[in-house]
């Protein structure tokens, strides 16, 4: 095997290694802001319908959610045209979890604060990857990697 077939295996592998890390990073920050938000939740849908405890969660959850994915997931600095941009991945993200939130309160009659755990099942996928073409694209500069230096 040549020296250069090597090389392009273990800059393969490295890359394959950072991308799993980035997305268990997303996983805990999303893990931190659906605590976070469920629990804006619970304390809203006592005073509220839940639509509307649900839509102010997600307006509050998609501020947090893009200073943390920008910071710490994929090692961005904040930029505010890519923060005016990052809305559209929750709204996606929103329209997808109001219509399976529904689905489970009304027509499987699960319970209102029950429910919202079950969307984040799909709606997890889906927000990882518009957020990474979203930060990522919208910084115009390369991902920062680590990849091995020439001996």
């Amino acid at each position: 095997m040549g020296r250069s077939v090597r090389r392009l295996k273990l800059v393969a592998f490295c890359a394959s290694r950072l991308r799993e890390r980035e997305f268990f990073r997303f996983l805990i920050v999303g893990a931190l802001n659906t605590l976070l938000t469920y629990v804006i939740y619970v304390a809203l849908v006592l005073f509220l319908t839940y639509p509307i405890a649900y839509t102010v969660t997600c307006v509050l959850g998609i501020f947090i959610s893009y200073y943390l994915n920008a910071r710490f997931v994929f090692k961005k600095k904040l930029r505010l045209a890519v923060a005016f941009q990052y809305p559209v991945v929750y709204l996606v993200q929103y329209l997808v979890g109001l219509v399976l939130l529904y689905l489970l309160v009304e027509r499987v009659h699960l319970s209102k604060f029950i429910a919202p755990i079950f969307t984040v099942f799909v709606t997890v996928p889906v927000t990882y990857l518009t957020s990474r073409y979203v930060i990522v694209r919208g910084s115009g500069a390369p991902r920062e990697t680590t990849e091995p230096s020439r001996i």
